[in-house]
C-alpha cells in the first residue's frame, strides 16, 4: 500500500561529522530551513502511522515478521537560533533526528557556549517532535483491527566538543519514552504481570565517545565512534542494553560535500518474552549518505541534497524484525 501525505522525516539525511557545527561567523539571528520530499518503505509491527502516513497494516493475522509499506512524503527540518556579540555563545531551536529505524526525532532547545581551552559545551532540552509517531496500543492483536496511540519521548543531551582543545568528543543523551495507551499483549491470556514484561514505556541512555580525524589537506574527516546504550524499559522482555560502533566520513569538494555514516548495534535482551519464549536479543545495522550541492544554479545562500538511508533491526524474535529505506532530496536555505 501507498500513502501520500505530509510529514517531517528528518531522520533520513545523514549528518556532520562533528558532533558540533561550527559557530555562525557572525553574532544576531539565523536561520535554516530545509523542504524536500522523501519515498520509501517501512516493514515494522510496532510503528502505526507519522502525521498521517500509515507505517503498518491496523490489522495483522498471525505474529511473525511485518510486511513493507510504502511512502511518499514531504520533508521540513528547521533551525533558528540566536549568536552573542562575543560569537562564542548561541542559543537555538531546531529539529533534531536519533540515528535509529524507527522515526525518533525530537524538537530542542539548546544553549552552546565555546571556551577558550576546556571545549565547546552545548546543552540540549528534548521535547516531542512536530512529527508524532503513533504506534499501536497492542501490536499482538490478530484477526482485528488494532488501534493507535502516540508515542512520545522528551529528556536531555550534553555535547562536549573539542574536549580541552583535542579531537576528542563526548554526547550523552537522557531520554524517557511514554506510550499514551499500553495495552501490549492484552487478549492473548497473559497474566498481569507477564503483560507488564511487554510495556514499551521506559528510559533511553546512550554514552558515545568519538574522535575527528582530519586527512590530508583538511578535505577528509573520518569520526570512527564507540557508545554504551541501554532501554531501560518498564517491560523487562523488551528491554536491552549493549554497545554501539559507528563510523563517519566527510569530503568536502570545492561545490559539493559528501557525507557517510554507518552503525552496527549489538543489543542484548533482559528477560524472556512470554509470547515467543525468547530474550529480545538484536543486532541493529544503519547505513546513510548524502550529497550536498552548494549554490545550486547559482543561487546564493541555497543547497541541495539527496540522501539515502537504509536500517535493519535484526532481531532473534522474527515478530520484533523491522527495517526502512529512504531516499530523501531536499532543499535548503540559510539566512
Amino acid at each position: 500500500m501507498k500513502n501520500i501525505c505530509c510529514a517531517l522525516m528528518a531522520a533520513a539525511a545523514a549528518t556532520s561529522a562533528l558532533a558540533l557545527d561550527p559557530m555562525p561567523e557572525e553574532a544576531g539571528f539565523a536561520a535554516t530551513l530545509a523542504l524536500g520530499a522523501a519515498s520509501g518503505k517501512v516493514e515494522s509491527n510496532f510503528l502505526a502511522r507519522i502525521l498521517g502516513i500509515d507505517l503498518s497494516d491496523s490489522t495483522i493475522y498471525d505474529l511473525k515478521s511485518a510486511g513493507d509499506t510504502k511512502i511518499i512524503s514531504p520533508t521540513f527540518d528547521y533551525n533558528i537560533g540566536y549568536t552573542f556579540d562575543s560569537k562564542k555563545t548561541r542559543i537555538s531551536l531546531a529539529s533534531a533526528a536519533e540515528a535509529s529505524i524507527d522515526f525518533s526525532s525530537n524538537s530542542t532547545l539548546t544553549l552552546r557556549h565555546d571556551f577558550d581551552s576546556v571545549g565547546n559545551v552545548e546543552l540540549a532540552a528534548l521535547a516531542p517532535p512536530v512529527a508524532q509517531v503513533d504506534v499501536w496500543e497492542n501490536p499482538y492483536l490478530t484477526n482485528q483491527k488494532r488501534s493507535r496511540t502516540e508515542l512520545a519521548s522528551s529528556g536531555a543531551r550534553v555535547t562536549w566538543d573539542k574536549i580541552f582543545g583535542s579531537n576528542f568528543e563526548l554526547i550523552a543523551t537522557l531520554k524517557k519514552k511514554d506510550i499514551d495507551e499500553e495495552r501490549s499483549g492484552q487478549n492473548l491470556g497473559l497474566s498481569a504481570e507477564q503483560e507488564k514484561l511487554l510495556d514499551r514505556g521506559g528510559d533511553v541512555t546512550v554514552a558515545e565517545l568519538g574522535y575527528v580525524f582530519v586527512l590530508g589537506d583538511g578535505r577528509n574527516m573520518i569520526r570512527p565512534s564507540f557508545a554504551y546504550v541501554d532501554y531501560d524499559l518498564d517491560g523487562r522482555a523488551m528491554a536491552q542494553d549493549g554497545y554501539r560502533l559507528g563510523f563517519e566520513h566527510v569530503y568536502i569538494g570545492k561545490d559539493f560535500r559528501w557525507l557517510n555514516r554507518g552503525i552496527y548495534e549489538s543489543l542484548d535482551g533482559d528477560k524472556v518474552n512470554p509470547i515467543f519464549n525468547k530474550s529480545n536479543n538484536a543486532d541493529v545495522y544503519i547505513f546513510a549518505s548524502e550529497l550536498r550541492f552548494l549554490n545550486p544554479l547559482g543561487w546564493d545562500n541555497w543547497t541541495a541534497t539527496t540522501a539515502i538511508q537504509w536500517g535493519e533491526n535484526d532481531a532473534d524474535i522474527d515478530f520484533n524484525k523491522s527495517s526502512t529505506l529512504l531516499f530523501v532530496t531536499r532543499l535548503v536555505r540559510k539566512f
